[in-house]
């Protein structure tokens, strides 16, 4: 009977931090990150403030949550895809680093994507620092599984190295992004654009003739 009602408990504030989570996520790409009080979030989310302070410590700590949170749920979308590809489809990287954009683009401007990348990088507040530094390895090791995969199936030349294939591929799109969000005046149909571009020169050294 105990463990029910500790069961419960922890059930409870699982769904509590996901509502918080969800509602900080609407607010920061609303009104951007400045303007959402950490009250605002409590009052939207029907807790206390204090509840918010104990879950995630400070604003940067509940916007790291919030990017945990949509880390995740690309890598989900991210293994369905790679789950339904066809055998030898190269194509699949190219909508895979498609995801990689876009999702984020989805929930947060490049005004909060800025405060978000600094916080991951200065952030006092270790613990989600860490997690969400966890979710992009996770990402990124999709990714390369996912050439390490193609590779078996000779989809490339004998002498890639599918490794080195896939970090190549992820750093130059995660540049590629902090260089987006930087640039107020540049465009995601832009910045998919060039990725596209890029990834297609890898893939042409890359890639078995056909």
């Amino acid at each position: 009977m105990k463990q029910n009602h500790v069961s419960l408990r922890q059930a409870n504030k699982l769904d509590r931090q996901k509502r918080i989570v969800a509602n900080a996520s609407r607010l920061f790409s609303s009104i951007g990150y400045e303007k959402t009080a950490i009250e605002l979030v409590a009052e939207r989310s029907n807790v206390s403030p204090a509840t918010i302070y104990n879950h995630f410590e400070n604003k940067t700590g509940l916007l790291l949550a919030v990017l945990i949170d949509e880390g995740e749920g690309v890598q989900q979308i991210g293994k369905r895809i790679i789950d339904q590809r066809q055998p030898h489809d190269a194509h699949v990287i190219y909508r895979l680093l498609e995801l990689y954009v876009d999702h984020p683009m989805e929930f947060m401007n490049k005004s909060c994507w800025r405060q978000a990348l600094a916080a991951s990088i200065a952030s006092s507040n270790e613990k989600f620092a860490r997690e969400y530094q966890n979710v992009e390895k996770k990402l990124q090791n999709q990714l390369i599984e996912l050439i390490h995969c193609l590779y078996e199936e000779q989809v490339f030349v004998d002498l890639v190295d599918p490794q080195s294939l896939g970090e190549i591929m992820w750093n130059n799109v995660d540049q590629m992004f902090t260089d987006f969000i930087s640039d107020n005046g540049m465009s995601l149909k832009s910045l998919k654009e060039s990725i596209e571009v890029q990834t297609k020169a890898l893939m042409a050294l890359a890639l078995r003739p056909t």
